[in-house]
């Protein structure tokens, strides 16, 4: 098979690092998963961008968050008592169980009291991760072959968290993990041959019950296979459901294109990814020698772009060459050409399955130099490029990219529709936000159709979106990056070139119309808060209201509501920017309407309609009294009340509120508030009135001119005062002159 490292030295020149840092290691813990510097691999001989560093040390900061959330699950030293599910099983957070823990979740004992000789643990997921709610919803209580199967789920008060927590139960496997079979040096060579093709069968047989359920599994890994028995004769695949899928996994089991996109974005996936999933796993598993042990993860992928998945997942020294074959055909790169299940079921029962032609990439008789690596492959130039975005405008600006596409690799169509693009970003230079950033993604994803969506400093799989961005929320990253990457339009840019054939297509290009749709209307009920709930619905609404009650359906909303009244300010609305996109998300009904009045600027009427929605939801869902919220709501009525202009009636109003309230019916208190008839006669009084006032102040007005000194009564009433006055002075001048 030859020197992998060798090769691949050839082919990227100096790029690859001779003493890197060891993933294989890292890979191992379950917090190293977690952190984003899987994603943004870098080779620590290439010359950085200054931005890059920046960014990379912003990351650094961000990654943090999700450890701490980790970290608050560990065992509290406190003596705590055990929090119930259904009051039937018992979780003990003083009884943690590392053996069993998910890179995403903690396990910790747990106890069925229905049968208590059960051997369980319970998985503690992370607050605001989203899980993978339908897939938990459909797999509860159902046998899964090669599956380690869901016993039940739900929510429970976590004293070490102080807050509720989505617990999942499983039944333990007494084996252990396979991987630390496997790395056991007293294990005999034999076993260790058998157990792995007792893998390849079993993960056959899981994924086949998978697809009969239309599930993806996107987290096969060998710390996540276990023996069921102490004998360790039969084994199973581990829990998927705790994280987004493909968020726990390692760079080695994921392929090329869901490499390449971040942590949170490599999407839901297809059984093609899994199978390709345990493929790298029996790999890795049967190596004497780790052939990635070292390779930093951008090395990783280069390596599977230059040499293919298989020569760099496989190397030299192997305990057995019977399982070449099924590894070889699980491990292809493009997926046309990666075994299914009949190919699999063909091996399966002993028989020869045709041998795999392998498809040439198209290298150019020249390298390219970019990023420190000589590069002779567009895919791997165009990976380089996305994380070197500075330079990689560069190259594309001075025609250099153009060039080197269309001489050294004679792609013509590829190097005219660059062109084409160039033209197109330069007409709208000053029109178009952002269009340097838009030609970059267009070109990169030209240069690899089948890679992630990629805008500035994010890239996700199609269906990776609502997962990368609720990722970022959670790690209180920058998050209006994703919402900029829909307002622009990159994802149909996507679409556009990708010639990957997606029977999920359709809807999810309908998906993105809607999130664009919902971006553009600022009140509650939609924004950033509506496409985080409509692309995850596993996540629990984020309110800070409720945050702590970790809820992800709105039936459990207004009970939820009436329970937290005495622990928030209840001079807020109960109903915030995130409650309202949560309702408009998970609701049955259209709730769009309803949720946009939220946002009127009128105060009285944004109030009467928060009321109006809180009583279609408890009338829909048949919730009982609400003394809590109905208290709460009441206290916020004030503005309504106003609405009357009767002082008598608002005040009658006012004295009827408290043992409305009192009943815990919304509906009532709706009644009163927002009574037509009694609206109605308040008007017609209040226009009765304005109309009295007026003819009275005709009436002011009308005296006021007939007494008022230049009114014709006061005129003559003024000629008449003259005259009898002229007639006494007259008088008294006639008398003066007689007495002298």
């Amino acid at each position: 098979m030859g020197d992998t490292s060798t090769e691949l030295e050839k082919e990227l020149g100096s790029g690859l690092d001779p003493n890197p840092t060891d993933l294989s290691e890292a890979k191992g813990s379950p917090k190293s998963n977690i952190n984003d510097n899987q994603n943004t691999p870098r080779d620590d001989n290439q010359v950085e961008d200054a931005g890059t560093d920046n960014l990379d040390n912003a990351r650094a900061d961000e990654q943090d968050q999700l450890e701490a959330q980790l970290s608050k699950l560990e065992t509290s030293s406190k003596a705590l008592s055990p929090s119930s599910l259904h009051n039937r099983f018992d979780i003990y957070p003083n009884n943690p169980l590392p053996e069993f823990d998910s890179p995403s979740a903690r396990a910790f004992k747990a106890e069925d009291r229905m049968q208590p000789k059960l051997q369980l643990f319970g998985l503690i997921c992370i607050p605001g991760l989203p899980v993978r709610l339908s897939e938990v919803e459909k797999i509860s209580g159902k046998a899964l072959p090669g599956n380690l199967n869901l016993v039940s789920f739900g929510n429970i008060d976590w004293p070490i968290l102080g807050q509720k927590c989505l617990v999942l139960i499983f039944k333990c496997p007494l084996g252990g993990r396979v991987d630390h079979f496997f790395k056991a040096k007293d294990v005999p060579k034999k076993k260790k041959v058998e157990t792995a093709n007792l893998i390849a069968k079993t993960g056959i047989s899981s994924l086949l019950s998978l697809r009969e359920r239309r599930l993806t599994n996107r987290n096969i890994r060998p710390n996540n296979i276990f023996f069921t028995d102490t004998d360790q004769e039969e084994i199973i695949f581990g829990e998927f459901v705790t994280s987004p899928p493909g968020f726990d996994q390692s760079l080695e089991y994921e392929t090329i294109e869901r490499g390449m996109a971040g942590q949170g974005g490599r999407g839901q996936g297809s059984l093609d990814d899994d199978i390709y999933a345990l493929g790298a796993t029996l790999a890795l598993l049967i190596q004497e020698r780790n052939p990635i042990r070292g390779k930093s993860p951008e090395q990783i992928i280069f390596s599977k772009i230059a040499l293919t998945s298989f020569k760099t997942l496989v190397g030299e020294k192997l305990l057995t060459r019977n399982l070449m074959a099924p590894i070889r055909g699980m491990l292809q790169d493009n997926k046309t050409e990666r075994w299914s299940f009949e190919e699999l079921d063909t091996w399966l029962r002993g028989h020869h399955v045709k041998p795999i032609k392998n498809v040439l990439v198209n290298k150019s008789r020249r390298s390219f130099r970019f990023g420190g690596v000589d590069h002779k492959i567009s895919r791997a130039l165009g990976f380089s490029m996305s994380t070197h975005r500075e330079s990689a405008l560069n190259i594309i600006k001075d025609g250099s990219l153009e060039e080197w596409i269309e001489e050294g690799l004679q792609d013509i169509l590829l190097a005219d529709a660059i062109k084409v693009a160039k033209e197109n970003a330069a007409a709208f230079t000053e029109a178009i936000p952002h269009a340097d950033e838009l030609l970059l993604s267009r070109v990169l994803m030209l240069m690899d159709p089948k890679g992630p969506i990629t805008y500035k400093d994010i890239s996700y799989m199609p269906d990776g979106f609502g997962s990368a961005m609720a990722i970022e929320s959670l790690r209180e990253g920058n998050t209006s990056i994703y919402i900029e990457s829909i307002v622009n339009g990159v994802p149909d840019i996507w679409y556009t070139i990708s010639n990957e054939s997606n029977p999920y297509q359709h809807t999810e290009l309908e998906s993105y119309a809607k999130m664009a749709s919902h971006l553009q209307k600022a009140g509650p009920g939609f924004g950033i808060e509506r496409c985080l709930y409509e692309a995850n619905p596993g996540c629990a609404c984020q309110s800070p209201i409720i945050v702590k009650e970790n809820i992800y359906s709105v039936s459990d909303l207004l009970q939820t509501l009436n329970s937290v009244q005495k622990l928030v300010d209840t001079k807020q609305s109960p109903i915030d920017r995130h409650i309202a996109a949560f309702i408009a998300s998970r609701s049955s009904d259209n709730m769009d309407e309803s949720v946009s009045k939220l946002g009127d600027l009128d105060d009285a009427m944004a109030t009467l309609s928060m009321l109006r929605l809180l009583v279609d939801l408890q009338n829909t869902m048949n919730i009982g009294t609400l003394l809590g919220l109905a208290k709460w709501v009441g206290g916020l009525m004030g503005p309504v009340i106003r609405l009357y202009h009767s002082r008598g009636k608002r005040k009658e109003i006012e004295s009827a509120v408290p043992s409305i309230v009192r009943s815990g019916n919304l509906s009532e208190l709706l009644s009163l508030l927002d009574n037509p008839t009694e609206k109605q006669e308040d008007e017609k009084n209040y226009l009765a009135a304005v109309k009295e006032y007026s003819e009275t102040e005709d009436e002011i007005e009308e005296i006021r001119n007939n007494i008022g000194p230049e009114s014709e009564s006061g005129e003559r009433t003024s000629k008449q005062a003259a005259s009898v006055i002229s007639g006494l002075i007259m008088i008294v001048i006639i008398f003066l002159i007689m007495i002298t």
